[in-house]
Protein backbone atom coordinates (compact mmCIF):
# COMPACT_ATOMS: atom_id res chain seq x y z
CA UNK A 1 0.00 0.00 0.00
CA UNK A 2 1.68 3.43 -0.93
CA UNK A 3 1.75 5.70 1.84
CA UNK A 4 0.09 8.78 1.35
CA UNK A 5 1.38 12.14 2.51
CA UNK A 6 -1.85 14.54 2.23
CA UNK A 7 -4.49 12.67 4.42
CA UNK A 8 -7.95 13.01 2.18
CA UNK A 9 -9.58 13.51 6.15
CA UNK A 10 -8.48 16.22 7.87
CA UNK A 11 -8.99 16.36 11.39
CA UNK A 12 -9.28 20.02 11.69
CA UNK A 13 -7.93 20.31 15.83
CA UNK A 14 -5.29 18.73 14.75
CA UNK A 15 -3.81 21.18 12.86
CA UNK A 16 -0.67 23.45 13.96
CA UNK A 17 -1.47 27.20 14.96
CA UNK A 18 0.65 28.02 11.79
CA UNK A 19 -1.73 25.89 9.87
CA UNK A 20 -0.40 23.22 7.10
CA UNK A 21 0.00 23.20 3.35
CA UNK A 22 -1.59 20.14 1.36
CA UNK A 23 -1.26 19.09 -2.16
CA UNK A 24 -3.02 16.35 -4.35
CA UNK A 25 -2.40 15.49 -8.00
CA UNK A 26 -3.27 12.77 -10.22
CA UNK A 27 -0.08 11.02 -9.26
CA UNK A 28 -0.04 11.03 -5.96
CA UNK A 29 -3.63 9.44 -6.23
CA UNK A 30 -5.66 10.77 -2.88
CA UNK A 31 -8.54 12.11 -4.76
CA UNK A 32 -8.51 10.42 -8.38
CA UNK A 33 -11.75 8.07 -7.13
CA UNK A 34 -13.48 10.66 -5.57
CA UNK A 35 -13.29 12.64 -8.70
CA UNK A 36 -13.11 10.21 -11.57
CA UNK A 37 -16.80 10.38 -12.50
CA UNK A 38 -16.40 14.53 -13.45
CA UNK A 39 -12.78 14.67 -14.85
CA UNK A 40 -12.23 10.90 -15.92
CA UNK A 41 -8.26 10.63 -16.72
CA UNK A 42 -7.84 14.47 -17.12
CA UNK A 43 -5.03 15.18 -14.57
CA UNK A 44 -5.42 18.07 -11.48
CA UNK A 45 -3.57 19.98 -9.16
CA UNK A 46 -4.71 21.08 -6.06
CA UNK A 47 -3.09 23.07 -3.44
CA UNK A 48 -4.05 24.94 -0.39
CA UNK A 49 -3.33 26.29 2.98
CA UNK A 50 -5.66 25.26 6.03
CA UNK A 51 -5.30 27.29 9.33
CA UNK A 52 -7.38 27.69 12.48
CA UNK A 53 -8.61 31.34 13.28
CA UNK A 54 -9.76 30.99 16.74
CA UNK A 55 -13.23 28.81 16.41
CA UNK A 56 -12.79 28.61 12.47
CA UNK A 57 -10.32 27.40 9.98
CA UNK A 58 -9.31 29.45 7.09
CA UNK A 59 -9.06 27.48 3.45
CA UNK A 60 -6.96 29.57 0.68
CA UNK A 61 -5.75 27.49 -2.30
CA UNK A 62 -6.04 26.90 -6.20
CA UNK A 63 -7.59 23.99 -8.19
CA UNK A 64 -6.75 23.22 -11.63
CA UNK A 65 -8.10 20.77 -13.76
CA UNK A 66 -10.15 19.27 -17.35
CA UNK A 67 -13.68 18.40 -18.14
CA UNK A 68 -14.50 16.38 -21.02
CA UNK A 69 -17.68 17.86 -21.96
CA UNK A 70 -20.02 17.71 -25.22
CA UNK A 71 -21.14 20.92 -26.70
CA UNK A 72 -24.35 22.10 -26.50
CA UNK A 73 -24.42 23.54 -30.28
CA UNK A 74 -22.33 20.88 -32.05
CA UNK A 75 -22.06 17.70 -29.93
CA UNK A 76 -18.39 17.62 -30.58
CA UNK A 77 -15.97 16.10 -27.28
CA UNK A 78 -13.78 18.87 -25.77
CA UNK A 79 -11.69 19.53 -22.95
CA UNK A 80 -13.18 22.23 -20.41
CA UNK A 81 -11.08 24.19 -18.38
CA UNK A 82 -11.42 24.42 -14.79
CA UNK A 83 -9.52 26.68 -12.81
CA UNK A 84 -10.43 27.77 -9.29
CA UNK A 85 -9.19 30.01 -6.48
CA UNK A 86 -10.59 28.76 -3.45
CA UNK A 87 -10.98 30.62 -0.10
CA UNK A 88 -13.16 29.21 2.43
CA UNK A 89 -14.42 29.54 6.27
CA UNK A 90 -14.82 26.01 7.68
CA UNK A 91 -16.98 26.58 10.49
CA UNK A 92 -17.94 23.62 13.27
CA UNK A 93 -21.32 23.91 14.79
CA UNK A 94 -23.04 21.39 17.03
CA UNK A 95 -25.84 19.59 15.73
CA UNK A 96 -29.35 21.11 16.58
CA UNK A 97 -30.88 19.61 20.04
CA UNK A 98 -34.70 18.34 20.27
CA UNK A 99 -35.95 21.51 21.29
CA UNK A 100 -33.71 23.66 19.56
CA UNK A 101 -34.78 26.14 16.39
CA UNK A 102 -32.36 27.62 13.57
CA UNK A 103 -33.19 30.55 11.73
CA UNK A 104 -30.50 32.17 8.82
CA UNK A 105 -30.57 35.41 7.95
CA UNK A 106 -28.81 36.98 4.87
CA UNK A 107 -25.72 37.88 4.96
CA UNK A 108 -23.28 40.89 3.59
CA UNK A 109 -20.70 38.18 2.09
CA UNK A 110 -23.60 36.41 -0.39
CA UNK A 111 -23.94 39.70 -2.68
CA UNK A 112 -20.54 39.72 -3.56
CA UNK A 113 -18.77 36.40 -5.29
CA UNK A 114 -15.53 37.48 -4.86
CA UNK A 115 -15.48 37.14 -1.15
CA UNK A 116 -14.71 33.97 0.97
CA UNK A 117 -17.35 31.79 1.68
CA UNK A 118 -17.90 29.58 4.55
CA UNK A 119 -18.97 25.82 5.21
CA UNK A 120 -20.71 24.49 8.42
CA UNK A 121 -19.98 21.08 9.94
CA UNK A 122 -21.05 19.19 12.17
CA UNK A 123 -17.94 17.28 13.49
CA UNK A 124 -14.18 18.71 13.50
CA UNK A 125 -13.49 16.67 10.22
CA UNK A 126 -13.35 17.83 7.04
CA UNK A 127 -13.38 15.45 3.79
CA UNK A 128 -11.12 17.13 0.98
CA UNK A 129 -12.92 14.70 -1.42
CA UNK A 130 -16.12 15.59 -1.23
CA UNK A 131 -15.28 19.24 -0.95
CA UNK A 132 -13.31 19.12 -4.75
CA UNK A 133 -15.79 17.05 -5.65
CA UNK A 134 -18.73 19.67 -4.74
CA UNK A 135 -16.29 22.47 -6.47
CA UNK A 136 -15.89 20.59 -9.42
CA UNK A 137 -19.68 20.05 -10.18
CA UNK A 138 -20.40 23.31 -9.82
CA UNK A 139 -18.02 24.85 -12.09
CA UNK A 140 -19.68 22.51 -15.05
CA UNK A 141 -21.82 25.09 -17.52
CA UNK A 142 -25.01 24.74 -17.41
CA UNK A 143 -24.42 24.83 -21.64
CA UNK A 144 -21.23 23.90 -22.51
CA UNK A 145 -19.55 25.59 -25.51
CA UNK A 146 -16.41 24.08 -27.29
CA UNK A 147 -15.35 27.60 -28.06
CA UNK A 148 -17.08 30.26 -25.91
CA UNK A 149 -14.78 33.24 -26.96
CA UNK A 150 -15.94 33.09 -30.45
CA UNK A 151 -19.69 35.50 -31.37
CA UNK A 152 -21.35 32.00 -31.98
CA UNK A 153 -20.29 30.35 -28.90
CA UNK A 154 -19.09 27.43 -31.02
CA UNK A 155 -16.11 26.36 -32.92
CA UNK A 156 -18.22 24.31 -35.67
CA UNK A 157 -21.05 27.31 -35.63
CA UNK A 158 -22.75 26.52 -39.42
CA UNK A 159 -20.87 22.73 -39.73
CA UNK A 160 -23.02 19.46 -40.25
CA UNK A 161 -21.41 16.81 -37.45
CA UNK A 162 -22.05 13.71 -38.48
CA UNK A 163 -23.01 11.57 -35.90
CA UNK A 164 -24.35 7.65 -36.19
CA UNK A 165 -27.16 8.49 -33.29
CA UNK A 166 -27.88 11.59 -35.65
CA UNK A 167 -30.25 11.73 -38.83
CA UNK A 168 -30.70 14.59 -40.82
CA UNK A 169 -32.81 15.54 -43.77
CA UNK A 170 -30.34 15.68 -46.97
CA UNK A 171 -31.64 18.94 -49.16
CA UNK A 172 -29.12 17.55 -51.79
CA UNK A 173 -30.76 14.00 -52.16
CA UNK A 174 -34.36 14.42 -51.18
CA UNK A 175 -34.64 10.50 -51.38
CA UNK A 176 -32.13 9.52 -48.89
CA UNK A 177 -33.21 6.95 -45.92
CA UNK A 178 -33.95 9.27 -42.71
CA UNK A 179 -34.39 6.71 -39.73
CA UNK A 180 -37.95 5.36 -38.93
CA UNK A 181 -39.62 7.21 -36.09
CA UNK A 182 -40.30 4.96 -33.48
CA UNK A 183 -43.56 6.20 -32.39
CA UNK A 184 -45.31 5.61 -35.76
CA UNK A 185 -45.73 1.87 -35.12
CA UNK A 186 -48.63 3.52 -32.56
CA UNK A 187 -50.45 4.36 -35.91
CA UNK A 188 -51.36 1.42 -36.09
CA UNK A 189 -52.43 -0.10 -33.41
CA UNK A 190 -56.35 -0.34 -32.46
CA UNK A 191 -57.85 -1.27 -29.11
CA UNK A 192 -60.29 -4.42 -29.46
CA UNK A 193 -62.93 -3.04 -27.41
Amino acid sequence: MKLRLNPTEIVLKDLPPEGRNFEFTQESGELNDALKDLIGLNAYDLKFHLSPMGNTFDLKGHLSTKMDLQCSLCAEDYKQPVELNLHEYIVIERALGKNDQGAKSNHAHEWESGGPDYIVLNNDTFNVGEYVHEAIGLAEPIRPLCAPEKPEGCANAGQRIEREWLSFNDEKNPKSEIRANPFQVLEKLKLKS
